[in-house]
């Protein structure tokens, strides 16, 4: 079966770069669940963007750096830097509801941000977004989605990409495209304790891999600190911006304990938060504490999370919120430049399964939903380059048995 441009991933980057590539020819998206049950329907903070006049690029690019260990690609950080305000409002135009007052974003601060600078939806942000795309896709008459479908390998000859292999309905099938773009997602189901949805599995980096690509700074795999502590996999987040909001950390004496540790406490980089939390909970349990807000601020201004944990026995404006780190973001993966070109010809790849090294050694909280945005739109400028053709070739078929 042959197909103009083939997308593996059905989350924000893999939508965004159909909605883009719809223009130029018709287009398959491929993921082996149903489409929203990826890694963006959970994200719960925003998109970091500079959209006021008392922020700068300057600062997101330095916060950028100081978060990543400034083992950053610095040109790759300018660059998403600049252009995370035209993703907002690419998302805006496409209809994702962000939280405003008049016509201003209303912007949340979360750790290592110097100023307010992330544009929300509620505290659903992800789900916001993934709802409002997968709706225009599904309306598209240029995009086909293949539910349920697993890919097995990248199609390759003399070390070119031409097509996916895949699992549908039981039967194997070769896709032919001049195209493949990979927007899989993250790999967090590879740990015991993570965020990540069961759908995490590093497919993509996997493939890729075998196919030849080039794989950059896997080692660097983030750990949210907050994370409830519980017996359900995947653990349920607790969003950044609970702590951006006021929330405290404190152990089983109820001593507050990241003010000794960084000067920003609570606010200090996930890496470092993290790695006190991990440490403390040696001693015993650690908890989130927003009491102080009052139940009223909090159903407001976290109602999806509020309503989880009330599901759960906890009472955020009331009782103590238990917590553990939780792997929850791969800052590597398939070395891409800026327009997501591998070093393997017609092979793209967008959002966490790439790697353009923004993120150096840690990202910085709300820079994954716009880097999944700006690359792709960087791509348009070079579609009209890609191959016109569809191959004409024969891949052998495995046969499945049982």
């Amino acid at each position: 079966m042959d197909f103009d441009f083939i997308i593996i991933g059905s989350g924000l980057s893999g939508l965004i770069t159909s909605l883009i590539l719809e223009k130029y020819g018709n287009v398959l998206i491929v993921t082996k669940r149903k489409p929203e049950d990826g890694s963006t329907s959970l994200a719960q903070g925003g998109i970091a963007a500079v959209v006021s006049e008392k922020d700068s690029f300057i600062s997101h690019a330095k916060d950028t750096m100081n978060a990543g260990c400034h083992l950053n690609n610095l040109k790759a950080v300018k660059f998403l830097v600049k252009d995370a305000p035209k993703a907002v409002d690419f998302l805006n135009h496409l209809g994702v509801p962000f939280d405003r007052k008049g016509s201003e974003y209303i912007l949340g601060k979360e750790g290592a941000h110097s100023f307010p600078r992330i544009v929300h939806a509620s505290d659903f942000t992800g789900q916001n977004i993934e709802q409002t795309l997968l709706n225009r896709v599904i309306n598209s008459k240029r995009i086909a989605i293949w539910e349920n479908t697993f890919t097995v390998k990248l199609l390759m000859e003399n070390d070119v990409c031409l097509g996916v292999q895949i699992i549908k309905d039981d039967n194997v099938i070769n896709c032919l495209t001049g195209t493949v773009v990979l927007a899989t997602g993250g790999l967090g189901q590879v740990y015991l304790w993570t965020t990540n949805p069961e759908v995490s599995t590093g497919d993509g980096i996997a493939m890729a891999n075998q196919a030849g690509a080039e794989i950059q700074d896997l080692e660097f795999i983030q750990f949210h600190p907050t994370a409830l502590e519980s017996d359900s996999r995947p653990l349920f987040l607790l969003s950044e911006a609970i702590r951006g909001e006021g929330a405290k950390l404190v152990n089983t004496q109820g001593k507050r304990f990241m003010e000794i540790v960084d000067p920003r406490m609570e606010l200090a980089p996930r890496d470092i938060v993290a790695r006190e939390v991990f440490r403390q909970k040696k001693k015993g349990r650690v908890y989130l504490d927003i009491r102080h807000k009052g139940k009223q601020f909090l159903e407001k201004r976290f109602p999806n999370i509020f309503s989880e944990l009330k599901k759960r026995g906890i009472n955020m404006s009331l009782d103590l919120i238990p917590i553990t780190p939780a792997a929850h973001y791969s800052s590597g993966g398939i070395k891409v430049d800026l327009y997501g070109r591998t070093n393997i010809p017609n092979l793209f790849a967008f959002g966490e399964v790439s790697c353009t090294g923004i993120h150096g050694a840690n990202r910085l909280a709300s820079n994954s939903l716009p880097e999944a945005v700006v690359f792709p739109m960087h791509f348009e400028s070079i579609v009209d380059k890609l191959p016109k053709e569809i191959p004409h070739k024969t891949f052998p078929l495995p046969r499945i048995t049982g």
